[in-house]
């Protein structure tokens, strides 16, 4: 990437560490539903 500045790969860098986050709280939430809020807690 010697064609890109410093900042420049910065910035890809950043954007892809992003999209990265991204999908691994996506496949999370969609291996660990989260609890329905409408339904009454057991006591």
């Amino acid at each position: 990437m010697n064609w890109l500045t410093k900042q420049e790969q910065l910035v890809i860098c950043i954007v892809i560490g992003l999209l990265l986050t991204g999908l691994a709280v996506k496949y999370y939430r969609a291996a660990h539903p989260a609890a329905i809020a409408g339904l009454p807690a057991k006591n």
